[in-house]
């Protein structure tokens, strides 16, 4: 059976301290195997969220890979304060770079520095022009909702686009991310998806079932 790995999204939990502690330890204790830090910065998306400065203390609560999203705009300007922390997967947005060029050069810059390398596509771009930065990148991010808002309906469009990038490759890690649940889980894994991202279904519903239940494992 396919071994399906679960990254509890750190939204839910907000921006306050004791509580992304609290819910970073309960995912940990319960069978989460990366904590996603979704990190928004109110320009590029309107919500803003926890940055690096959260990151060492948190750190030092748990265990897990910490897999970090950067939904900020300019990221190629602000990457290096992300290589400098707790991070361990360092994902970025194609639709932040202004051209092909940069945006390779900041994915270089993150392998270099031994991270985990991602890219992560929104909804609506097409599944084709991450292509060409499959060779720069470990996992590819399948955004399976809008861009910069939690709690969003899957949006069935993501399922051809796992599909389409596994028959590109089938070596890259696909990771998929927004309005992922018990049902949507089955049908990412379905297409060819490795990692889940899940916050609003682990964080208001029984931790620990929750997650069993993406792994598939709910009988």
């Amino acid at each position: 059976m396919q071994k399906v790995v679960v990254s509890a999204s750190s939204l839910p939990a907000g921006r306050n301290m004791s509580s992304q502690i609290e819910y970073l330890q309960r995912v940990g204790n319960f069978g989460a195997d990366m904590y996603h830090l979704d990190v928004m910065d109110g320009v590029y998306v309107k919500a803003k969220s926890i940055d690096y400065t959260y990151f060492e203390q948190l750190k030092e609560k748990s265990a897990l890979l910490f897999d970090v999203h950067l939904m900020i705009a300019n990221p190629e300007k602000q990457i290096n304060k992300y290589i400098k922390s707790k991070a361990d997967i360092l994902t970025v947005h194609y639709e932040t770079f202004s051209d092909d060029d940069t945006l390779i050069k900041t994915l270089k810059k993150i392998r270099k520095n031994k991270k985990m390398v991602g890219l992560a596509i929104d909804i609506d771009t097409e599944i084709e022009v991450i292509e060409k930065f499959l060779k720069y990148i470990d996992i590819a991010v399948i955004l399976c909702v809008k861009v910069g808002k939690g709690g969003q309906e899957f949006n069935i469009k993501a399922l051809d686009k796992i599909k389409q990038l596994r028959s590109l490759s089938s070596d890259i890690l696909i990771e998929a991310d927004g309005g992922i649940n018990a049902e949507t889980a089955k049908q990412c894994v379905k297409v060819g998806a490795d990692i889940l991202v899940s916050g609003n279904f682990i964080y208001t519903n029984d931790t620990y079932e929750a997650i069993r239940q993406l792994k598939g494992k709910n009988g």
